[in-house]
């Protein structure tokens, strides 16, 4: 059998099947209202009974409190019940008020309360039949077309997001690439090419006149002079940051040194002022150059903050894909159960 037409078959079935139970539920409806009047009555006569003569006063004071308690909460019981299915509901309600209550009351007015609880007993076995008979002709729920609906929207929402991952992949791709032929453009890889020298060529400085003051720091311990000497004697970048104080101080011990010492010291102060010079030089060109580069990678900032915009909205998309498959599994899987259902109910294979 196709599928299509196992649908409708069920659907005529179920039509059929629900005005079979809109029948029952009036008829058993009917049936309640004129339970509810014999209860009512019964509770009215309970309500009337005059208790048994020469009765124990606490007694009688426990079960009137009682009767008026077991009658107010039956008749409040009994407004909420307008069908059958009111009454599976409260069921339960009005046993629990007969058996809190009547125990009591039965005490002192057994024929009232037997009539009661023999109406509830028709009630209990009422509803009773009244679900086995609603069951009978009241198909079971096969949710195929509803199944069949919510995976035909999840797969349309699927291929949508799908298309909207593939033009994003695109745009991210080209974004990338302008990104890429500006850093790697002629202009670009020179700028940093000249950055790496320069910041190289001051390193070397820098090494070279620390190497040289490290010549004198085990003389300049020696004398234990204090002040500057002993910070360069600690430290010989100290030589470049107070670079007047050091010169200072070298030309003040200079009489004093020997050897590597006395050589090094010599070289210092012929050069030291003029390689200084040069490091300034050198760190103003490199300002410059990253200056050069900043202003580069400024231009294509836009073009950055674009792909970065995009990158963030293709990762959403991504795991809402990916949720969206899992949910397309799911259904499927629901579909087939309900397609199994359907088989069974109808006793014929259906065509998938």
């Amino acid at each position: 059998m196709k599928l299509e037409e196992a649908i409708r078959k069920y659907e005529l079935r179920r039509e059929e099947g629900l005005r079979r139970a809109e029948k029952l539920r009036k008829k058993y409806n009917k049936w309640l209202e004129k339970k509810k009047r014999e209860l009512l009555k019964a509770l009215e006569r309970l309500e009337r009974a005059r208790p048994p003569k020469k009765v124990d006063e606490r007694l009688l004071q426990i079960v009137e409190a009682d009767r008026r308690n077991y009658v107010s909460a039956m008749r409040h019981a009994l407004e909420g019940i307008r069908t059958m299915e009111e009454l599976g509901k409260r069921l339960s309600d009005l046993s629990k008020i007969h058996l809190d209550y009547g125990k009591h009351v039965m005490i002192l007015f057994e024929k009232e309360v037997y009539a009661i609880n023999s109406i509830l007993k028709e009630l209990s076995e009422g509803y009773s039949e009244f679900m086995k008979q609603l069951v009978k002709v009241l198909p079971p729920e096969i949710e195929v077309s509803t199944k069949l609906e919510e995976l035909k929207r999840t797969h349309e929402e699927f291929v949508e997001k799908k298309k909207r991952l593939i033009e994003l992949a695109g745009r991210v791709e080209g974004e990338r690439k302008k990104v890429e032929e500006v850093l790697s453009s002629k202009e670009f890889r020179d700028i940093e090419k000249e950055i790496n020298a320069v910041s190289g060529r001051i390193r070397s400085i820098e090494l070279e006149l620390r190497s040289k003051v490290s010549k004198l720091q085990k003389p300049l311990k020696r004398m234990r002079l204090g002040g500057i000497a002993d910070e360069i004697a600690r430290d010989s970048g100290v030589a470049l940051e107070k670079p007047d104080e050091f010169i200072s101080l070298l030309k003040s011990v200079y009489p004093r040194l020997d050897g590597k010492a006395r050589k090094s010291a010599e070289w210092l102060l012929a050069n030291f002022e003029s390689e200084l010079l040069e490091i300034s030089k050198l760190k103003r060109e490199l300002v410059e150059l990253e200056e050069r580069k900043k202003n580069v990678v400024e231009s294509i900032k836009p073009v950055r903050e674009e792909l970065g915009s995009l990158e963030r909205e293709l990762a959403v998309i991504s795991e809402e894909l990916h949720k969206l498959e899992k949910k397309l599994s799911k259904i499927e899987k629901e579909l087939e159960g309900e397609l199994n259902k359907l088989e069974e109910y109808l006793g014929e294979r259906i065509e998938r």
